[in-house]
């Protein structure tokens, strides 16, 4: 039986993505200026956050629903 897929891969690329860049991007911040930007692990967190989402999206629409 052949298995039907309904999502597109470029959610789960995209969601990774945006996971990768939103936990790293504030620690290289964090490392070049010598002090800890709450704004921008704030700001990386919520893009990590909507990653999340996008993976999920990804993920409930490859299962058919």
């Amino acid at each position: 039986m052949v298995e039907r897929t309904n999502g597109s891969p470029w959610f789960f690329i995209a969601g990774i993505a945006l996971i990768a860049v939103g936990l790293a991007a504030p620690l290289v911040v964090d490392t070049l200026t010598g002090q800890v930007q709450w704004l921008g692990r704030g700001a990386g967190v919520l893009v990590a956050i909507g990653g999340a989402v996008l993976l999920g999206f990804g993920i409930r629409r490859r299962r058919g629903r």
